[in-house]
């Protein structure tokens, strides 16, 4: 049994093409959106802040920002700013309020 490896998609030169390149650098930077907002909300809160606590969120909301490009698939070419802003407003939701939201929209 061959186990499948994840292969980044190359010219022929070896290099990953610019639309893959540019495509991971989107995701980069919204996914750096959220890990701002994310680590700014901690700071902002009155709890008491463990290196666990800290990664985690950081890493949960970086996760969220990213996966705001989702919302390409319904709205193709939506500006980069309005991106950024999906991707701030999904991560201060974080996963318990888009836990939330789910659940309104799927109970109508």
């Amino acid at each position: 049994m061959e186990l499948c490896a994840l292969a980044l998609p190359e010219s022929d030169s070896g290099v990953p093409p610019d639309d893959f390149r540019e495509a991971a650098q989107g995701a980069g930077a919204l996914g750096l959106v959220g890990l701002i907002v994310g680590i700014g909300q901690l700071l902002a809160s009155t709890e008491r802040l463990t290196m666990r606590i800290v990664v985690g969120r950081a890493l949960s909301s970086a996760g969220l920002g990213a996966s705001s490009a989702a919302i390409l698939v319904w709205i193709p070419g939506l500006p980069i700013t309005a991106q950024f802003g999906i991707a701030a407003l999904i991560a201060s939701l974080g996963t318990s309020g888009l836990e939330k939201v789910m659940q309104r929209i799927l109970k109508r």
